[in-house]
């Protein structure tokens, strides 16, 4: 019987829909080994293929529709039935959302928001005597640099602030952040 579908299903269209008749209660193993084999998108299973297809009237896990995508399998871009979600243009933003802390070159260098105060509680814990603070003139006219030199310097680290740091920094810029790291 697989054999016979699937050479129905290649004749007819590989990609659209295949339909069984069986005991599925009795006999689920026939429904899985129908359901690995068939090269369709949609497999029915004790339902009338050319109306259960569509949707709705003799199953709910197929979106109603009466136009029925055949994946790439049959060359169309989607494997399900065709609904307003795939008619409609939907625009997606994506932030950056980085999933580490840390990365650690060899020294930690951390950014991403809420990181922080384990950065500070780091640089305290492991004894470090110096601290390098880098950031933009913007953040270090407004104090916040001050929020952090204050905590290290409370726990007797040694603190500089480099903040010529640009949004999109020059060279020569990096050079003279390079060269006071390295002081």
């Amino acid at each position: 019987a697989v054999e016979k579908a699937e050479k129905l299903v290649a004749m007819g269209g590989i990609g659209h829909t295949s339909c069984l008749y069986t005991d599925q209660d009795n006999q689920p193993e026939r429904v899985a080994y129908f359901g690995q084999m068939m090269k369709t998108a949609r497999i029915l299973i004790n339902t009338p293929a050319s109306q259960g297809g569509i949707g709705d009237l003799y199953n709910f896990k197929l979106a109603p529709s009466l136009t029925l995508g055949c994946g790439s399998w049959g060359g169309n871009s989607i494997s399900e039935n065709v609904g307003p979600k795939h008619l409609i243009n939907k625009k997606t933003v994506a932030k950056r959302a980085e999933n580490m802390l840390w990365h650690k070159l060899p020294k930690s260098i951390y950014f991403r928001r809420g990181s922080l105060p384990i950065a500070l509680d780091e640089v305290i814990t492991d004894g470090h005597k110096r601290a390098l603070i880098v950031t933009d003139r913007f953040l270090f006219n407004n104090g916040y640099a001050d929020q952090i030199t204050s905590v290290l310097k409370a726990a007797g680290v040694e603190t500089e602030v480099f903040f010529e740091v640009e949004a999109d920094p020059t060279l020569s810029v990096v050079r003279k952040g390079a060269e006071l790291a390295n002081s």
